[in-house]
């Protein structure tokens, strides 16, 4: 008996683990969380690495701090590339969303590779309902990798992975799709949508959005693009309604299809609009907050009186917004309606003005009752006090007087949309007759909604890529077709045009590309090298100017140019492997070179004057720990080589402090310095707990460093930051503040005088210390060590490029400029804060921003997939 009991002891343990670890048998989409804001669905067989390069790719990126590039990035480093199913958007928290990958499994099991992105001493993976969620580490993020059946889906949540499981279990609800999406497909999960509308709203907001959208289901829209320069788009879809209670919304454009007639009565300069039909409520609506007016007290107690007005009202309404009016500098909006009986509605007016529930003066009426706003404006009102004023058969409210009666005015004048050129040719296009529609003009929209939504918004990303979008609704039955349109004025110009594209055969840049005149032309050159070892000089238009080559060595940083000879001729110099090139603008070889240094070459070089005799150096790190200062011959002047306490890795400085040249270089910790004649300076080397990262930067007679420990070091006889802000290390000779940025590792620093900054108190100037840390975040400092200025890029920062403040858009303010590891650049505009969205969207390294021809509008140089790339970015007006 007791082994029989043992028996089926084991026999209930292994059929539990084996249920637990056995995946059913679902569709691919049961992996996708019902709390999914939409899904992509690519076109068949493309890989993840591919998705990077669709325009659509673009639109992601600005929906997440997520980045593409890091899967893709994951998969590069795979045999086999991963087939793309879908990605879809999840709400990870209440602010940001991130992305779900799902996939065809490779060719070989995920625990089989998954070590290759392990990090040491770490728990790489865990066990979770069955499945083994795996933690892969790439390039300084984490991944969360797990299989089912045979699909892999990653995401850079675990949490998301996790839900994902529980979801493919039917331990909570997956997407509600009746089938397989098919290619080239957005589904977008209307029932959730709110939910992410809310991560754009700021938190007084958000209950006006929740379950906007209740009522409908997941529905595919087919994507597509016009073929002509401006990129416009189309999406195309059917959305199936839910049998049970709708939204207001919902409600409002699926009523009934009828020819539009309100457009009408829109002003030519509203921000948006929307128009729909839907009868006004028969019952009055009761105020949801505590105050209830006189009025509503009337209307509320007195149903007969309420329908008869009711009764006036037709079904068409409209909702329209303005940028700014009147006197206020922020935006407003109104409500109208189409009447049956106008006479009928203004004496039962004219009578509640006897009754002294409202007021009239010159020809409007002043109205406190939230019943009425709801009566006229839908229960999607929410205006109480009010204006009510008629351009002919229509009604208006509005909080202000003068905004309500403008639109009679506007009628009258002709001022509508219904004569814009351009609505005028949407309109041509439309139906005859729709449920609903709605014109949003881009700039003006999102200046109308900056009051509603937190700063930190994507929705200006999406919007600011169109002068206009339009969404038009026809109901069929249980349904909504659904069309979504966007456009550009005529005459209008995009943020940037591409000039040029110069293939680099896929090697990538070795460093930052140099501008210069090497062949006496009115503009300079492009000088770059590829890791490849292929040095080129481009001409304006990015045809070839000069080509030369190392022989194969890969390059150590790009290209300096320098007046070697004192004759007004640039020279270039870099170097590579141990060797160190010079090159005229006929891509010869200068005499004596290359210069040997019969040890590999450790950091950029430095061409200098180092003697200041009038005729140049060389700087050079090398692997044996030595810096030595070489002359024409390729020989060491007299006092040098200098040894360092480590290999020194970025480039050499030749500053004046103190009034004092001298060379200054980092290696590792140590900060040495040297004069001239190549003797130690006093007070020199300085230690300080980290590594110091980038290059020294001198200024004010002190030193500055960005350090892996998170710190900015200020080092010299008078270190700038304040006692009271930074940490006194050392106050010898030579003295050591430092002062604490980020929890990781800086990537550089560098400074600027008298930048214009605005507080609340007003405008005001500082000289700014510019830092990032390699996690993305950005910081603006000034000498005393207060922030001034932060951004967060969402996502790694990249070490190919310094962050700087630039005019990139030459508006007359300056921006600052930074770029995300996997490729995307960043600007925010330093007054403001907010974020510049019409630079180029392509993944780049090493980008150089300058006038390039001399026109006063920035061209922006990068390295991309296709190649070297040239854009101007066009002047903001």
């Amino acid at each position: 008996m007791q082994r029989l009991f043992q028996l089926l002891i084991t026999f209930f343990s292994i059929s539990l683990i084996a249920a637990c670890s056995s995946a059913p048998d679902n569709e691919w989409f049961a992996l996708i969380p019902e709390e999914a804001t939409f899904l992509v669905v690519p076109e068949d067989g493309l890989n993840v690495q591919e998705i990077i390069t669709k325009e659509y790719a673009t639109y992601l990126d600005d929906l997440t701090p997520s980045a593409l590039q890091q899967v893709a990035g994951i998969d590069a480093e795979m045999d086999n590339p991963l087939s793309i199913k879908a990605v879809a958007l999840y709400p990870a928290t209440s602010l940001h969303s991130n992305f779900l990958w799902i996939t065809g499994s490779p060719s070989s099991d995920l625990s089989q590779w998954a070590s290759r992105f392990y990090q040491p001493f770490t728990q790489n993976n865990y066990e979770f309902k069955g499945f083994i969620i795996h933690k892969l580490f790439f390039n300084k993020t984490e991944i969360y990798a797990a299989q089912v059946n045979d699909y892999l889906i990653l995401s850079e949540s675990s949490l998301i992975i996790e839900n994902s499981l529980r979801a493919f279990l039917d331990e909570k609800p997956s997407i509600q799709l009746q089938q397989n999406p098919p290619a080239s497909t957005l589904v977008l999960n209307t029932p959730q949508l709110d939910h992410w509308v809310e991560q754009f709203a700021t938190v007084i907001n958000r209950p006006a959005v929740m379950s906007s959208f209740s009522g409908t289901q997941p529905t595919a829209f087919t994507f597509d693009s016009y073929s002509d320069s401006t990129n416009n788009i189309q999406l195309s879809g059917n959305i199936e309604l839910a049998e049970d209670r709708h939204s207001v919304l919902v409600d409002a454009f699926s009523y009934e299809n009828k020819p539009i007639t309100l457009d009408r009565h829109i002003a030519s300069n509203a921000a948006a609009f929307a128009l729909f039909r839907l009868p006004p409520v028969s019952v009055p609506v009761e105020p949801t907050n505590t105050i209830t007016t006189k009025l509503d007290s009337v209307l509320l107690q007195n149903i007969s009186m309420y329908q008869n007005l009711a009764n006036t009202l037709a079904s068409e309404f409209a909702f329209e917004a303005f940028p700014e009016s009147g006197l206020l500098s922020t935006g407003e909006f109104l409500f109208m309606r189409k009447l049956k009986d106008r006479n009928s509605f203004r004496s039962q007016l004219n009578r509640l003005v006897r009754d002294g529930l409202i007021n009239f003066q010159d020809n409007t009426y002043q109205i406190s009752s939230s019943v009425m706003g709801k009566l006229i404006g839908s229960e999607m009102s929410t205006l109480r006090d009010f204006y009510l004023a008629f351009s002919n058969d229509v009604v208006v409210i509005a909080k202000r007087k003068g905004l309500a009666e403008s639109v009679n005015a506007d009628r009258i004048r002709r001022r509508v949309i219904y004569y814009d050129e351009t609505y005028s040719n949407v309109r041509d296009n439309l139906p005859e007759e729709v449920s609903g529609f709605v014109w949003s003009a881009s700039n003006d929209f999102l200046q109308f909604i900056r009051p509603y939504v937190k700063t930190e918004t994507s929705i200006a990303g999406l919007l600011s890529r169109f002068d206009i979008t339009t969404m038009t609704m026809t109901t069929q039955n249980s349904a909504i077709d659904l069309t979504l349109n966007t456009y550009s004025k005529e005459g209008s110009s995009l943020p940037y045009e591409e000039l040029w594209v110069m293939p680099l055969s896929n090697f990538e840049l070795s460093g930052k590309p140099v501008l210069g005149d090497l062949v006496g032309s009115s503009t300079d050159e492009i000088i770059f090298s590829t890791q490849d070892g292929r040095v080129m000089a481009l001409a304006l238009d990015g045809t070839i100017a000069m080509q030369t080559s190392t022989d194969g060595l890969a390059p150590i940083g790009g290209p300096q140019l320098y007046d070697w000879y004192g004759n007004g001729q640039q020279i270039i110099f870099l170097a590579a492997g141990s060797k160190i090139f010079a090159w005229n603008e006929n891509g010869n070889l200068l005499p004596r070179f290359p210069l040997e240094m019969n040890e590999p070459i450790t950091a950029p070089i430095l061409v200098q004057d180092v003697l200041r005799n009038g005729v140049p150096e060389i700087v050079v790190a090398t692997e044996d720990r030595k810096v030595h200062v070489l002359d024409g011959r390729g020989e060491n002047v007299r006092g040098w080589p200098q040894n360092t306490n480590a290999t020194v890795q970025s480039q050499p400085v030749f500053s004046l402090l103190d009034d004092v040249w001298s060379v200054w270089a980092f290696s590792e910790n140590a900060l040495h310095s040297w004069l001239r004649s190549g003797n130690t300076r006093p007070g020199y080397p300085q230690f300080v707990n980290a590594r110091f990262t980038h290059s020294p930067l001198v200024f004010e007679n002190q030193v500055t460093a960005s350090a892996a420990d998170g710190y900015l070091y200020s080092l010299g006889i008078n270190p700038v930051f304040s006692d009271s802000l930074a940490t006194t290390i050392s106050e010898d000779s030579v003295s050591i503040r430092s002062l604490y940025i980020a929890n990781n590792e800086l990537s550089s620093v560098d400074y600027r005088e008298n930048i214009l900054l605005r507080d609340s108190t007003g405008f005001y100037r500082n000289d700014l210390l510019i830092t990032q840390s390699l996690n993305g975040s950005l910081f603006l400092y000034n000498k005393e060590g207060e922030l001034r200025f932060t951004k967060s890029l969402g996502q790694p920062a990249s070490t190919t490029f310094a962050p700087q403040l630039i005019d990139i858009n030459s508006d007359n303010t300056l921006e600052l400029v930074a770029l995300a590891e996997f490729g995307r650049l960043y600007a925010w505009e330093v007054l403001t804060g907010e974020r510049l969205f019409g630079i180029p969207t392509s993944g780049m390294k090493y980008p150089i921003i300058t006038d390039l021809n001399g026109d006063g509008q920035k061209e922006l140089i990068a390295q991309t997939r296709e190649g070297l790339r040239c854009w101007t970015i066009n002047r903001e007006n």
